[in-house]
């Protein structure tokens, strides 16, 4: 064992009694309460819902998690803080991709930039097609540690960050792409928002992934009580 290891293993266990003590309750407190003060999400409550569906043309860049086809998908295009208007803001990309295994998958990025270092930062943006999103933090896929990106095809209008502006947007067309944490970004398929409608679904990316695509990290583990703590507040409002 080499010494980064034993370190590592050293310190596993406090960070993981930290982990489900005192970090995630604090933090499953605050998003809860923010969801009863908010009567929405605590993080991006304004967006827009669409049908959706995801197009897999290279499965062998995830390492075969998901086999080569067409899946029906939804996807939720946001604003994180709820700034006014065209007012730019954190915009946020969460898509379900459905029929890949016993639960579907969701996927939740916010805008980032394309550069190793600055795709692990949110990045305000004024636009919802001309901005690039990350996953900002790594995915277990196959072997490997992964980032998943996502970037509108090129050509594509111009959709302002306001939330009114994406009742007409669609069709909107996304490249979904996938990168080592400071490799390039490579394409696996697109995504195409179809048509807005009213559902609102509540992605857990923790809950609902796949053995062979999972988020990783201990920061990643603290999404999911988060997510459902900031859902048993909204709708206990």
């Amino acid at each position: 064992m080499t010494q980064a290891q034993r370190l590592t293993q050293l310190l596993e266990k406090p960070r993981q009694k930290l982990l489900n003590g005192p970090l995630t309750r604090g933090a499953m407190h605050a998003a809860r309460r923010a969801g009863e003060l908010r009567h929405a999400r605590a993080f991006h409550p304004r967006g827009r819902t669409f049908e959706a569906e995801f197009d897999l043309v290279r499965p062998a860049r995830i390492e075969g998690a998901i086999g080569a086809g067409a899946y029906r998908a939804q996807a939720r295009l946001s604003k994180a803080v709820s700034t006014p208007g065209q007012f730019p803001d954190i915009l946020g990309l969460a898509f379900r991709v459905h029929g890949v295994g016993e639960t579907p998958l969701d996927v939740a990025l916010a805008t980032a930039k394309r550069p190793p270092v600055a795709r692990h930062m949110l990045v305000p943006s004024g636009s919802f097609t001309h901005a690039f999103y990350s996953s900002l933090l790594p995915y277990r896929i196959g072997e490997r540690r992964m980032l998943i990106g996502a970037q509108a095809e090129h050509g594509s209008h111009d959709v302002p960050a306001d939330v009114n502006e994406l009742l007409h947007a669609a069709p909107l067309v996304f490249r979904i792409l996938v990168a080592e944490p400071r490799g390039p970004w490579v394409d696996i398929g697109l995504l195409t928002l179809t048509a807005a409608v009213g559902d609102d679904p509540h992605f857990d990316v923790v809950r609902n992934s796949l053995p062979q695509l999972q988020p990783v990290g201990w920061l990643n583990r603290l999404r999911g009580p988060v997510y459902r703590a900031s859902q048993r507040g909204r709708d206990e409002t």
